[in-house]
């Protein structure tokens, strides 16, 4: 994809020989993209100027001595401006950010271009368990700076900045340079009134053996952490605070808005005289393409995390895993947590494995309806879901939402009102909800690089 306000912005600093992959894997995703090159000695940047001489989507700017992330991004920004471009995706050149949310991101971007869309990260299992750890302070401190939740993960660094109040509010400061320059950004743009709005972005690590880079030095990037705090939490006692609960009250009551838009356009509670929603046409060009993009699928995986709310539990259960859809072999949701599991979902029907074996749950006409949905659902199939359900929705741009009501009150009852949103081809939430205290909901991270499923992944997760 390319747009001509929105680009791709990376800092890199002795990257080694993965950053001419990371870079041409983040073309195929989006157009332009921009790498600076922050003061580099190992020669990694000589592979980048053959790229740019193929790609004129590719520009390289190069610093001629190191100044930190910070500094390269603002770099960045002020050439990105200079050439017309308002908001600019900043991603590290290592390979750990998730190339293929970047059109997710700037879809959002696009829609609410005020905003700071800040990625959320989704961890893979193979992360040191310190840094999960060491990352929970600033979290921490973050919320207390911003009087309360808005930026979900300080520092990580997968973002859509606006420009023109990133450069007036980072640019003429001489501090958040270095490693402390992610917090900063999202403390000091959220503080001058940039609403910030997260979304779910997995991340992948390398470790050193697999060509995985740190610059991190433990204790002077600590101590700038540190300071950098003490400054912040200073500035908000003696400054800050009022105009931050008047910017806290303002998206309080635009999100109070929305959510009354919402509610108020649920089929069955609009205004009046309680009329729902029309129903749309399977065969409208704008469903007719998309269920075409979705046909030219191929074997997808992805992150996902699931809660399910129950009437007679107070807490919800929340569970993690990954999920892959197969054109030809169905559904497999393998749960990592709480307990390894493999739920697979096809036309024979539903079968669960586990490390001790499997085994076919008991028949479940309610289970096998939701399951029936769920497969037309996840492959787009809006002619088979029509004859069950009244199909609601609405698209803007990549993003569309997709209501479905039983049309009986037999399927009503077994499976109840599911919703679906999603990125183009690509479904990224699903609610499926019998009652106010009893639904289920799934948020799928964008998914990974397209790639048929080996012979090891057919055998393991699907039958």
């Amino acid at each position: 994809m390319s747009s001509a306000t929105h680009l791709v912005l990376l800092p890199t600093y002795n990257t080694g020989p993965r950053l001419r992959e990371v870079v041409a894997e983040v073309l195929q995703h989006w157009r332009p993209v921009l790498v600076v090159v922050d003061g580099s000695t190992d020669g990694s940047q000589q592979a980048l100027a053959d790229l740019a001489r193929q790609d004129p989507a590719l520009h390289v700017l190069v610093q001629p001595r190191n100044g930190g992330k910070g500094a390269a991004v603002l770099a960045g920004a002020e050439w990105a401006r200079a050439h017309g471009f308002t908001h600019a995706l900043v991603m590290d050149a290592d390979g750990q950010h998730p190339a293929a949310s970047i059109a997710e991101f700037m879809a959002a971007s696009q829609a609410r271009p005020a905003a700071l869309v800040c990625g959320r990260p989704v961890f893979p299992a193979n992360i040191p368990a310190e840094r999960l750890h060491g990352r929970k302070l600033s979290v921490g401190m973050v919320r207390l700076e911003l009087l309360g939740r808005g930026v979900d993960d300080p520092l990580f660094g997968f973002r859509v900045y606006p420009l023109a109040p990133f450069l007036a509010t980072l640019g003429p400061r001489r501090g958040g340079r270095r490693y402390d320059f992610d917090t900063e950004a999202a403390v000091r743009l959220t503080w001058a009134g940039v609403p910030p709005v997260n979304l779910a972005a997995p991340v992948r690590y390398f470790s050193r053996e697999e060509g995985g880079v740190s610059h991190f030095h433990y204790l002077r990037d600590n101590l700038t952490l540190v300071g950098m705090h003490v400054r912040l939490v200073l500035e908000l006692v003696f400054w800050r605070w009022p105009a931050l609960l008047r910017h806290r009250r303002a998206w309080a009551a635009v999100a109070a808005v929305l959510l009354a838009g919402l509610v108020l356009a649920l089929p069955g509670r609009a205004a009046g005289a309680g009329a729902a929603p029309a129903e749309i046409s399977v065969d409208a060009p704008e469903w007719r393409e998309l269920a075409a993009e979705f046909a030219r699928n191929g074997d997808v995986t992805a992150d996902f995390t699931e809660m399910r709310k129950f009437p007679f539990k107070k807490e919800p259960m929340q569970l993690t895993g990954e999920v892959r859809v197969s054109p030809s072999r169905g559904l497999s949701l393998h749960y990592l947590t709480p307990a390894d599991t493999t739920v697979i979902l096809d036309a024979a029907g539903m079968l669960l494995r586990a490390p001790a074996g499997q085994s076919a749950p008991p028949a479940d006409p309610r289970a096998a309806a939701a399951n029936r949905a769920l497969l037309k659902l996840l492959h787009f199939d809006l002619a088979g879901l029509a004859q069950d359900f009244v199909l609601t929705g609405n698209r803007a741009g990549l993003a569309w939402e997709l209501t479905l009501d039983p049309r009986t009150d037999e399927l009503r009852r077994s499976v109840g009102r599911i919703t679906a949103n999603g990125i183009g081809a690509t479904i990224r939430q699903i609610e499926i909800r019998r009652t106010e205290k009893q639904f289920v909901l799934i948020a799928i991270t964008a998914p990974r690089s397209a790639a048929p499923f080996t012979a090891d992944e057919v055998k393991t997760y699907f039958r």
